[in-house]
């Protein structure tokens, strides 16, 4: 789907406002869009990042990408609850890399931020991975190298990693990556990188669905409920999604499981970069075809959905909720928590100052007053382990900010602290000029990272840790 610069400016607009392993673990995995349970091949021993091309549709030219074992998107992987991953990352690209599971409450040293819990693989390197995710969930995998991951990411490099729960209402579900990519005139990855005078990010003239221009179709029974677990890859889009002829309950968000289903407000749902939500449609009636469309223009089509033939299926009227995450906090103590409060700033405007007064791209943006690598020798705060935390965060800047927090899932207060939204989140967005509050048990030991969820502003200064001792 072709984007004009007009139309990509006002969705951000409107956003704004609103060597190998000797063995094979037991796992599945599939391309991205696969249904469920509908693939018996295992997962890769390997994961191989590396030179491959790919047709956004058939009669398009081959892109140049980096790519996952040559798949865009990633391969699918897929393992249950409580089962060990175990690979390799062979690193075939020009600039060093890692991976961050983003979602994934995994051990520190796992969590693949280069230069902070982790080495960077270096180019023709291998780093071998392993970690065992206790709680279900949608989780993005995606490099997380600040200097990088923009260029990596837009190059093809994320993927999806499924968690499946030990028991789960909803046998039958479907990945949709959604996820936008800049082209330039000969249809190839725009080469420009230095987005030091973009405070929008790097904004695609392509939609992609599944790592194709078109929309996915599917058919169902009539009133059958499929799980379509929703992931935004973009580096830097919001996506506003409408919902046609289907009903729709939200039944998970950032991995974890809602308190209870409930339909998106007024039937719009807005994914941040690196936001995932998992909800359940309901098949419209035979013959009749229900969609999900990127609120962009007239409207753009994500995913069709039609009833077929078969006899309609009977459900009960109310969808059935994902089983609670019993390591997540069922209260968290406000009245006990230490907090923080922790402001983002710069933008297009003082990093032109900055810049004129010597300083470089790097530290076009601060969270906390500080920017990254500066910002990579102390950390943000630091509190003992199982300490309630509240943070503050106050965006400053002229544009919204979204900010990815790792290792933890937070609440969002609300505007008193007399309570807070019923799902958790780790990618935060902020609206210009606001301040969200959020709370979360720092029940995770390590150094942590909080960064921009918009890539590009990784590697022009956007990030910070804190620890948890």
């Amino acid at each position: 789907m072709n984007l004009t610069r007009r139309r990509l400016l006002a969705t951000f607009m409107t956003a704004g406002a609103a060597a190998s392993l000797p063995r094979t673990v037991r796992a599945q995995t599939s391309a991205a869009g696969v249904s469920a349970g509908k693939t018996s091949s295992s997962l890769p021993a390997e994961l191989k990042a590396g030179d491959s091309t790919h047709r956004l549709a058939p009669d398009q030219p081959p892109l140049r990408l980096w790519t996952y074992n040559d798949s865009f998107p990633g391969p699918v992987l897929r393992v249950r609850q409580g089962e060990e991953i175990a690979l390799r990352l062979k690193n075939d690209l020009p600039q060093p890399t890692s991976i961050h599971w983003a979602g994934a409450r995994i051990a520190n040293a796992a969590d693949g931020v280069a230069g902070l819990t982790q080495d960077a693989v270096a180019p023709g390197a291998t780093q071998d991975i392993a970690f065992t995710p206790r709680e279900a969930g949608t989780i993005l995998y995606r490099p997380m190298i600040p200097d990088h991951a923009a260029e990596q990411v837009e190059r093809g490099l994320h993927g999806v990693l499924i968690v499946d729960e030990d028991e789960s209402p909803y046998a039958d579900d479907f990945v949709l990556v959604l996820d936008d990519i800049a082209l330039d005139g000969d249809g190839q990855v725009r080469d420009d990188f230095n987005v030091a005078n973009n405070g929008a990010g790097r904004l695609g003239n392509r939609l992609l669905m599944n790592g194709a221009t078109g929309p996915e179709t599917l058919t169902r029974p009539p009133g059958h409920r499929l799980r379509i677990r929703l992931v935004n890859s973009a580096n830097a889009r919001p996506l506003t999604l409408g919902f046609d002829n289907l009903a729709v309950h939200i039944i998970a968000a950032d991995s974890q499981p809602v308190d209870d289903p409930f339909p998106p407000s007024q039937d719009r749902l807005t994914l941040a970069p690196g936001n995932r939500v998992d909800i359940v449609v309901t098949t419209p009636p035979r013959g009749a075809t229900g969609a999900i469309i990127a609120q962009l223009g007239d409207g753009l089509p994500l995913l069709k959905l039609t009833g077929s033939e078969a006899p309609a299926v009977d459900v009960p009227d109310r969808v059935t909720p994902l089983a609670a995450n019993p390591l997540l906090p069922s209260a968290i103590d406000l009245a006990a928590a230490r907090r923080f409060d922790i402001r983002i700033s710069g933008g297009a405007d003082a990093g032109a100052q900055d810049l004129a007064g010597g300083e470089t791209a790097s530290r076009l943006w601060q969270l906390g007053g500080v920017s990254w690598p500066d910002a990579s020798e102390r950390p943000l705060f630091s509190v003992p382990r199982n300490t309630p935390v509240v943070l503050s965060l106050e965006n400053t800047t002229a544009v919204l900010q979204v900010l990815h927090l790792h290792g933890h899932h937070a609440r969002q207060l609300h505007g008193l602290d007399d309570g807070w939204e019923p799902y958790w989140l780790d990618t935060i967005p902020v609206r210009a000029g606001q301040t969200v509050r959020i709370a979360f048990l720092a029940d995770n030991p390590g150094r942590w990272m909080i960064g921009s969820a918009i890539l590009d502003r990784l590697g022009t200064g956007l990030a910070g840790w804190f620890e948890v001792s």
